[in-house]
């Protein structure tokens, strides 16, 4: 699928700046190739939620030489965030998610196209963020939630579609920017749910991520359809507000069968199906703080978390989107 040199904004830089970035991204061009650089340059991603997961992310992409990344978070960095979220620092504490982040992506590659939005999502004000991030009208995307779900395509063939109808070798879905992806990852379930699924309808190429939450084992971190994901509490509430309030198809949960799958979602999330561990569950098999000479410690989460389950679901996500973009089937 080879692009006329017009198509990659990165020839248009300056040949010195061409040069140190050849030099800084030497491996990407090494493992995905010249053209496959030149795609990563063109892309634009939007990692919503910049936390235990979204910070990974973000950082993944901009290390594998995405052109442009907008960030969305309202939140601000917490000492408690030190054991998952790659930004947390004793000297970035109160400072906001999405500018940190940004400022050390900018760190990492002075050239990257950033935008940072300090906004928090609600499925009140939805599209009106996702289009300032996107590049396009409220009206527009508002306009894309009566997109009929049986009218979707899955994933990778949404994302083949829209790389071909970038590079003029196609017709794209609908008048949406070609170059944009989106990686979700917030907690709150309402917005969550309200932002999947427009962006979805929109046809949007994007990955949300489940829970992390109690975990401690990597290897159980999986990727696959929202439909099929097992084990993962915030999926699972996510199928549910999905198929109760936006029309998604029924399945599992209404079936006898524990093991049986409803129809595709067409949306990819990340899950872990390992059994999670409650902080109260930690505390009834463990000796008490007292009895360890620990002082009177804070109250504990309901879940702890680590960064080895978090990371790993960001880097898997960031490599969806990733591959998308070079256009490689995951």
């Amino acid at each position: 699928m080879a692009a006329a040199k017009a198509d990659f904004a990165f020839l248009k830089l300056p040949l010195s700046v061409q040069q140190e970035q050849l030099e800084r991204f030497k491996g990407i061009c090494a493992l995905y190739g010249y053209e496959g650089f030149l795609r990563l340059q063109n892309a634009h991603v939007v990692v919503i939620g910049n936390g235990g997961v979204g910070s990974w992310i973000g950082e993944s992409l901009c290390r594998t030489g995405v052109g442009a990344l907008t960030l969305l978070d309202f939140d601000t960095i917490e000492l408690s965030n030190s054991n998952r979220q790659l930004h947390t620092l004793n000297s970035t504490l109160g400072s906001g998610k999405a500018h940190t982040l940004g400022a050390r992506l900018k760190d990492i590659n002075p050239y990257l196209e950033l935008k940072t939005m300090d906004v928090q999502l609600t499925r009140d004000n939805i599209a009106e963020h996702l289009a300032a991030a996107i590049g396009t009208s409220a009206a527009e995307l508002e306009a894309l939630r009566a997109t009929p779900l049986t009218a979707l395509h899955e994933p990778q063939n949404l994302a083949q579609r829209r790389l071909k109808a970038q590079y003029g070798q196609g017709v794209a879905p609908n008048s949406l920017p070609n170059n944009v992806y989106v990686a979700e990852a917030i907690d709150d379930l309402f917005a969550k749910a309200s932002c999947v699924d427009l962006l979805h309808r929109a046809q949007i190429p994007l990955v949300t991520s489940g829970g992390a939450g109690g975990r401690i084992d990597p290897t159980r971190v999986r990727l696959g359809d929202i439909s099929a994901a097992k084990g993962d509490q915030l999926i699972k509430r996510l199928r549910t507000e999905l198929r109760r309030n936006y029309g998604y198809p029924k399945g599992a949960e209404g079936s006898k069968s524990a093991h049986e799958v409803g129809p595709a979602f067409n949306i990819w999330c990340s899950y872990s199906d390992e059994k999670p561990m409650r902080a109260q569950d930690r505390a009834r098999a463990d000796l008490p703080p007292e009895q360890l000479g620990l002082p009177l410690g804070p109250n504990l989460p309901a879940f702890g978390a680590a960064v080895t389950v978090t990371a790993t679901a960001g880097l898997l996500l960031a490599s969806a989107i990733i591959r998308w973009i070079v256009g490689e089937r995951v």
